[in-house]
């Protein structure tokens, strides 16, 4: 993979290109598009020919009185051969399936939307989340070589008749722990790179340049929930799949009660025939006809006035669903809010211990470059911070997916 990228937007505009579920959510807003056309040309004049040619052998006989009878033989040609044209002046239910046609390109591009934010969302997660799994890589790491160390030194020290032997286990146990879960963090960064590579199809070397900011700058305040929501609201795929789902029922409706309307046709026809019934055998004709055909529905067992009904509840239960809809989008932004300030809050605390953490390991260090303290209480001090590390840098991560979340409308997130 020669792609390389460093941002979510680097990343999103290449995996604009390859995502096959993208791709898939284009070609079903095409071939909904295809609907306009499919419902407009029922509008249109329509226009067909059509004939017949045939080599005709007809005998006809007539009886006639005496118990007698007149035969009377033909063989030639017989061609029959008529142009029409059909133009509606009235359609009511083609008006409303057009209408309806159009509601159904409206919602495939609404769809097309919001499978884009989808995917946006996709691929801001999955860079946090390779970002954030190479940094505790780095961090779970870290402590390994003086772990190893002090647990070196308590086995020499037992060794030697100077320590004692739950010290030396107590050592080991903690560097295997330490390294165990350093094997873990490995492997599921492996298991991210591959995730992101699959969904963008670009390298994650980048990641070796790029780190999460551990103390992040607050992108929103608390003075922005309302203007947020205001923003959420108005953007939202949720509530305009319910809005475009309440004008299809609507359309539905016209068109059931269409079918209680008549409908009226202009017709013209040309009509070039020879030999083609008993009548005109060795005659050529021609027909020009224009006129109207009209419709007029009387009664059908009443399956019209039972579709009508089934529209109107149906119609119904959409405005219903755009209710619930509406209820469950403040509720889900309340709680997504409410997630984010309370992750705002972790992190600013967490970042306080981070540094509480690095202050202690520097004391360790000096106290132990003094005698004072024991490699293995240097080693703890560097597990307690690389632990802490890990924490901030989780936090981080769900903070900055919770901020992907707020602002997958606009497709920006500004670390």
């Amino acid at each position: 993979m020669p792609v390389y990228a460093a941002t979510i937007e680097e990343a999103f505009d290449n995996a604009i290109k390859v995502d096959p579920a993208l791709r898939s959510s284009r070609f079903n807003q095409d071939a909904n598009n295809e609907n306009i056309a499919i419902a407009r040309s029922r509008l249109l004049p329509q226009i067909s020919l059509q004939g017949s040619t045939n080599q005709l052998t007809q005998t006809t006989t007539q009886d006639v009185p005496g118990n007698s009878s007149i035969s009377k033989s033909f063989t030639g040609p017989s061609a029959n051969h008529q142009f029409v044209i059909r133009q509606g002046l009235l359609r009511p239910k083609d008006v409303a399936a057009l209408n309806f046609a159009e509601l159904q390109s409206q919602y495939a591009e609404v769809r097309y939307q919001s499978d884009l934010s989808d995917l946006w969302l996709r691929v801001a997660n999955a860079w946090i989340e390779l970002v954030g799994a190479r940094q505790l890589v780095v961090a779970y790491e870290k402590p390994l070589t003086p772990l190893l160390a002090a647990a070196k030194q308590e086995v020499a020290k037992l060794n030697q008749g100077d320590g004692t032997k739950d010290a030396a286990v107590e050592a080991e146990a903690q560097y295997q722990i330490a390294d165990a879960t350093f094997q873990q963090a490995l492997q599921t960064f492996k298991a991210k790179q591959r995730t992101f590579e699959i969904l963008t199809h670009i390298d994650s070397k980048f990641v070796q340049n790029v780190k999460l900011d551990l103390k992040p700058r607050l992108i929103f305040s608390e003075n922005d929930r309302d203007r947020l929501w205001s923003q959420a609201r108005e953007k939202s795929f949720e509530l305009r799949f319910a809005e475009i789902q309440e004008l299809l029922q609507r359309e539905r409706v016209r068109m059931a009660k269409a079918d209680h309307l008549p409908t009226l046709d202009v017709m013209a026809a040309w009509n070039v025939a020879k030999n083609d019934a008993t009548s005109t055998q060795g005659y050529r004709y021609q027909n020009n006809q224009i006129g109207i055909q009209y419709m007029i529905p009387i009664y059908a067992g009443g399956s019209i006035s039972a579709t009508e009904r089934q529209a109107e509840l149906a119609l119904q239960a959409s405005i219903a669903d755009s209710e619930a809809v509406a209820n469950r989008l403040e509720g889900d932004f309340r709680l997504l809010w409410s997630a984010w300030l309370g992750q705002s809050a972790r992190v600013q605390a967490g970042y306080k211990l981070l540094e509480s953490s690095n202050e202690q390991l520097r004391a360790t260090q000096l106290s132990y470059s003094h005698g004072v303290k024991t490699l293995m209480e240097v080693a703890n001090a560097e597990l307690v911070l690389s632990r802490r590390i890990a924490d901030q840098i989780n936090a981080v991560m769900e903070y900055q997916k919770n901020s992907a979340r707020i602002s997958r409308v606009d497709f920006k997130l500004n670390f």
